[in-house]
């Protein structure tokens, strides 16, 4: 009887499926946004491109997890023993692919790209009336794509290569891909330079420049010609792509005079930077990175903080005293929000060690996620840093290898380094140890000790194995994506 109702049921579908016209299963669209009706105006592209923008605010990108990632592997920073158990096992070498930031990071990573695929995919259709408005949005995008990538593989390393051409697919590989993400990577970043504006100005600033993406361009050659990629002709290109973007007048970076002034609200547009992410109070676009870094319980700031990202001891002791950074990079002494009469201070009544560099008490939004200060994805010193790296790396120590880092320092009230005190080994760890200094809590040590082979070497406190300079494919992808592979280390 079941076998019968069976048969009939099948013949019944197949009659009605023989009848149907074409017209019958095409779908009407009246009222919903899809990418066939939506890519018409020149605001429609700007709309698109500024969807692919928002994802850079998430938690899981540079709004928290990404931050983290690159944070807590390093000497600087510890979680605290707080929040989710993800945080100690990058702070102490002990990730497995299950642990949860993975996950998060590659995929919303994911989704940065295929937004910015999604729009390269459709502005051809688009009626643009302003001159040069469709170069500058297909040089946002790629920007943005770009960055997605460089994230992705330095991670990563072995990541599948989604464009436009094949966005659609939803197994892709990662076998064999390196090289061509990496040359994506380039292309994009290049594309960037030469189509976006040397400096924005008015509602513009905050959109990638052409600065910001030959800033981009030189930290992608720089990581391709360090460990793991080890491909050692790109440390001329990244020493020469530095230096012009470094002397190019138009775009206008320089140093501040302070130390302070980089991370002031009134100020997060300066001349030191570079490209940022964007946050802003009162309208739902702020982020809570002053409340995860500030001090719990300790009257510091207007809503409290929650010390998830504080200051190892070590790092603490390694700043000279004399050193102009050292006030705003670590909480020192401020006195009570709520209770003004109240003096605290490390070392005294602050139990352990607090950063201070993204705290800026004039900035008050609405809640504890609400703070407007930005976060540097680059800024102008990084770029003389990286510069005095790849020049370093090709040449040997030089002249022109200290020029960057000694700027720097100038700045915080060192003494200048002399070339010919160093071995291209022991200026290379110099070059490293300033940029703890200078960019901590910023998101760059686990980058910086990747391409410089210096983790196993640095960090004594867990054991540091070979696997710990990449991280694992996540297993919720190996699980979804039968094409996927896990990296070999972790095999």
């Amino acid at each position: 009887m079941k076998v019968k109702q069976t048969i009939f049921a099948l013949t019944a579908a197949l009659i009605l499926l023989n009848g149907c016209h074409d017209s019958f299963l095409s779908e009407k669209v009246y009222s919903n946004i899809t990418p066939i009706n939506f890519y018409k105006t020149e605001s429609d592209a700007q709309a698109a491109l500024t969807s692919v923008y928002n994802t850079l605010r998430h938690s899981s990108s540079f709004q928290r997890q990404m931050l983290l990632a690159a944070e807590y592997p390093g000497e600087a920073t510890w979680p605290n023993n707080s929040g989710e158990a993800w945080r100690t096992e990058m702070d102490q070498f002990t990730w497995t692919p299950s642990s949860t930031g993975f996950y998060q990071i590659w995929s919303q990573l994911y989704v940065t790209i295929n937004r910015a695929n999604t729009v390269l995919a459709n502005i051809e259709g688009v009626q643009f009336k302003t001159p040069g408005a469709k170069e500058k949005i297909i040089g946002e995008t790629r920007f943005l794509r770009g960055l997605a990538y460089l994230y992705l593989i330095r991670f990563f390393e072995n990541v599948p290569l989604k464009t436009e051409e094949n966005m659609t697919e939803i197994e892709s590989t990662n076998e064999g891909t390196s090289d061509a993400v990496w040359a994506l990577i380039f292309d994009d970043f290049t594309f960037a330079k030469q189509n976006l504006n040397a400096k924005n100005t008015g509602a513009n600033v905050g959109r990638a420049t052409a600065g910001a993406a030959q800033t981009m361009l030189t930290k992608a050659y720089l990581s391709y010609a360090g460990k793991p990629w080890n491909k050692t002709e790109y440390w001329s290109k990244a020493a020469q792509e530095a230096k012009a973007a470094i002397d190019n007048t138009a775009y206008g970076y320089d140093l501040e005079n302070e130390y302070e002034k980089v991370f002031l609200l009134s100020n997060e547009h300066g001349p030191e930077y570079i490209f940022s992410v964007e946050y802003e109070s009162f309208i739902g676009q702020g982020w809570d990175w002053p409340t995860f870094t500030g001090i719990r319980s300790g009257d510091q700031i207007k809503l409290d903080g929650w010390s998830s990202l504080t200051v190892e001891t070590e790092f603490f002791n390694s700043m000279s005293v004399d050193d102009k950074r050292r006030s705003k990079t670590f909480v020192l002494e401020y006195t009570g929000i709520n209770n003004p009469t109240i003096t605290y201070t490390y070392p005294g009544n602050i139990a352990i060690p607090h950063f201070n560099k993204y705290i800026d008490r004039n900035d008050v939004g609405n809640g504890t996620a609400d703070y407007a200060l930005n976060h540097y994805v680059t800024r102008f010193s990084d770029l003389l840093l990286m510069h005095s790296e790849a020049e370093n790396e090709a040449n040997g120590p030089s002249q022109n290898a200290v020029y960057g880092i000694n700027r720097v320092r100038a700045r915080a009230g060192l003494p200048a380094l002399e070339p010919s005190e160093y071995t291209k080994e022991t200026l290379r760890e110099a070059i490293f140890q300033e940029r703890l200094w200078e960019l901590c809590q910023e998101g760059h040590v686990w980058f910086d000790m990747k391409r410089m082979n210096l983790m196993t070497k640095r960090i004594k406190k867990f054991q540091v194995q070979e696997k710990h300079y990449v991280f694992p494919i996540p297993q919720n992808e190996l699980d979804a994506n039968p094409n996927l592979v896990q990296n070999s280390q972790y095999k």
